[in-house]
């Protein structure tokens, strides 16, 4: 029996409306939020400065 592979094929975009400006793609307003939960980002460290002791 042979293999066959199967790809997912995603569904076509909504075309564009005429008259839209070059480089204007319609956004989901729910992309802007990204779908995993990041930790909170640490505060940038302060730069140690080394000590030596005479």
């Amino acid at each position: 029996m042979p293999y066959v592979q199967q790809l997912h094929v995603p569904p076509k975009p909504e075309p564009i409306p005429p008259g839209s400006p070059p480089g204007d793609l319609p956004v989901d307003p729910d992309t802007d939020e990204p779908e995993v939960d990041l930790p909170p980002l640490d505060p940038p460290h302060p730069e140690k400065t080394r000590r030596t002791i005479h």
